[in-house]
């Protein structure tokens, strides 16, 4: 692998920082390429071309001019957008985004992994066990694909927000799946319900945004990125005055390099209406009171609700 910070972080620090005196050490070059290298070729994670990735993401936007369109888009959103582009198209999903990031020269690494859940073979057979076999329809009306993870390091780079620079991606079996956490429940659960995980209090939800991506679906709700997105301006993550701005979490004092500390958790229609219903967790919070907190976008055709909640730290 062509390290990234032997290739592209050193200079980059060379070119943003106030004076040439900022530099970053050897050392902690080592740590962020040391960092990159075991995310990226963690076992079963097979190595993907950051120039097709980079590709693929880019045709995914519209816009004009000298600037790329895909410039503001943060690294939560190119992760949940490059896995349905990048995968065979699913309706009945579960998305768990995974969010760790490491500081170098005060140039921000994200490294995110995304996981799709296929709840199509589950559905049926709920369907099967009910009215039997004879009254469900055929495996691919329900969506056929396998469970599948994608894992990208982005970085500010050239006019974009989260440029890719490293990208994998790696199957998951059933038997893996089952066993797996997705924000406090099994990933391929449907309890816990986010109704009865956490003591919710309705909000006020931000300004709906505008994206340059295709941001509704054909059942007229919210893609999974754009979700997110408005999550994340719900979090003041970003914000969406006049224009989307990812400013990214502060970095916790808690976290040990780049061990996830952001979660988004999005089911898309896995009950009998269509909707999408996404979730943010923040935590290793730096705060002496609050462990977590946590943001809900419900969003049903014509219809979207706005909830948050946090977490005590037990005394």
């Amino acid at each position: 692998m062509k390290t990234v910070a032997t290739a592209m972080l050193k200079p980059l620090a060379l070119c943003i920082t106030v004076t040439a005196a900022i530099l970053c050490s050897a050392a902690n070059a080592d740590e962020v390429d040391d960092a990159i290298a075991s995310f990226i070729n963690a076992d079963g994670f097979a190595q993907e071309d950051a120039e097709i990735v980079d590709g693929e993401l880019v045709g995914l936007f519209s816009g004009s001019g000298a600037m790329r369109p895909d410039g503001a888009a943060s690294p939560v959103e190119k992760a949940l957008l490059l896995i349905d582009s990048m995968e065979a198209p699913l309706s009945r999903v579960r998305y768990m985004v995974r969010y760790g990031q490491m500081i170098q020269a005060d140039t921000p690494l994200s490294f995110v992994t995304v996981e799709r859940y296929n709840f199509g073979p589950i559905i049926r057979q709920q369907v099967i066990d009910a009215y039997g076999e004879e009254n469900a329809d055929t495996p691919d009306a329900f969506g056929v694909g396998p469970h599948v993870a994608w894992r990208i390091v982005t970085m500010p780079l050239m006019g974009q927000t989260a440029a890719v620079i490293e990208a994998a991606r790696r199957e998951i079996g059933d038997e893996e799946a089952e066993g797996l956490d997705c924000g406090g429940r099994g990933c391929l659960s449907y309890s816990p319900t986010p109704d009865e995980m956490q003591l919710w209090d309705e909000v006020d939800g931000p300004q709906p945004m505008e994206t340059a991506y295709e941001e509704s679906s054909t059942d007229d709700v919210a893609v999974p990125a754009r979700a997110a997105a408005e999550l994340t301006v719900a979090a003041s993550l970003a914000s969406n005055e006049g224009n989307f701005s990812w400013h990214g979490p502060e970095q916790p004092e808690a976290a040990r390099g780049a061990e996830p500390f952001l979660f988004v958790t999005i089911d898309r229609d896995l009950g009998q209406d269509t909707s999408v219903d996404a979730v943010l967790g923040q935590t290793l919070l730096n705060d002496d009171a609050i462990d977590a907190l946590w943001h809900r976008r419900a969003e049903f055709p014509g219809s979207v609700y706005w909830m948050r909640a946090a977490t005590q730290k037990s005394r």
